[in-house]
């Protein structure tokens, strides 16, 4: 049996042979100084400028038999920690991008370990990013999209800003991709690298799949509003609905069953910023710029370390899905994660992790 808990914290939790153990990347590199190599099998791993096999390296620093654990183990560990797991044989892997390698690392810290990257399936040229094996036998599709800034992100100018058209360009990317699987569980997945004007929040997802967001009021004969609360609806341009004049006659893209957004929560600056509030709230007066300065240096190492971070996903279950391929309900269920579906006729969220609601609601809205 074998787990890592969600955390991105130096040391990471993970239960190997029935035992608990802690580690970290810096406590491999210290295990395995002045080391000479085992020879080399399938699978390599660079620590400290030497490429050792998994197994030596996870063996040595938790003081463990070779024979008491597998290289599947060995690898899954060391790639959660950050170590680059490379085959030894002359054929050269895949390249993985940033979103690739974090989306591999969530996968591997949510318990997810029979993992194909780049899978070939005979009758199409067509190759989603990853292919997940569940243990009940059901197989899953994920193709990673990410979006990257350019140097014309930052030059100036002005005009309108649609904060849908760059997602539905990875749906219909996702859609190309997926067309042949569609006896699949599929589902896309994005990540944004610093580009400017794009919004993953579950709303601007929503938007770009069912439709724009929109507001309903109600209004009298005479044009006075009626007293009813206003409305958030979704209005024309979803990508999982066809259109006819403007008005949805039928459900598409059907083959991809979510979207996951996967992102980098602060955690370390939400629960600083917090921190900041009581002292403010009790003094009755604003923190100074100099204690400010300050309590960053001497919060580091602690929870409220502000660079603190955690990778999440956020995932948005297309409602219009395949019948029998909907995205598996016990999956993006971390202690930082969402999930948002239709329930009651509305979107809804319907799981946030307990981390997730452990943080002040207050701050956690300025990142979100």
């Amino acid at each position: 049996m074998y787990y890592i808990s969600i955390t991105m914290d130096e040391a990471r939790t993970f239960r190997l042979g029935g035992k608990d153990y802690e580690l970290s990347k810096k406590k491999v590199e210290q295990a395995m100084e002045d080391l000479l190599p085992y020879q080399l099998g399938k699978y390599r791993v660079r620590v400290n400028d030497t490429d050792f096999p998994p197994k030596q390296v996870i063996a040595q620093s938790l003081g463990r038999e070779l024979t008491s654990f597998t290289t599947m183990d060995a690898t899954r560990i060391l790639s959660a920690l950050g170590f680059e797991i490379k085959s030894t044989t002359e054929k050269k892997e895949p390249a993985r991008n940033k979103s690739e390698i974090l989306f591999e690392q969530y996968l591997a810290l949510s318990g997810l370990l029979d993992v194909t990257f780049e899978p070939q399936f005979s009758g199409t040229s067509q190759t989603p990013d990853f292919l997940v094996s569940l243990p009940d036998k059901k197989n899953l599709l994920f193709e990673v999209k990410e979006f990257r800034a350019t140097a014309e992100d930052f030059r100036s100018g002005g005009g309108a800003y649609d904060p849908y058209v760059r997602i539905r360009e990875k749906i219909d990317q996702g859609r190309e991709k997926f067309k042949s699987f569609k006896n699949f569980c599929c589902c896309l997945v994005l990540f944004n690298d610093g580009k400017p004007l794009v919004d993953l929040s579950w709303q601007m997802v929503y938007g770009a799949m069912l439709g724009n967001l929109g507001f309903r009021f109600y209004v009298e004969k005479d044009g006075i509003r009626d007293g009813r609360p206003t409305e958030q609806v979704l209005t024309t341009g979803g990508k999982m609905v066809k259109y006819q004049e403007g008005v949805p006659v039928r459900p598409q893209n059907q083959t991809i069953s979510a979207i996951l957004a996967l992102s980098f929560l602060p955690v370390g600056r939400i629960r600083f910023d917090a921190y900041i509030d009581e002292l403010e709230e009790q003094r009755e007066q604003q923190v100074g710029v100099e204690e400010y300065t300050t309590l960053i240096e001497e919060l580091r190492g602690t929870e409220r370390d502000t660079s603190l971070l955690q990778l999440r996903a956020v995932l948005h279950e297309n409602p219009y899905a395949r019948e029998g391929l909907e995205f598996p309900k016990e999956l993006c269920r971390g202690p930082y994660d969402e999930r948002y579906g239709a329930k009651d006729g509305t979107i809804q969220r319907l799981y946030a992790g307990k981390g997730l609601l452990g943080l002040p609601p207050k701050n956690l809205r300025n990142y979100r």
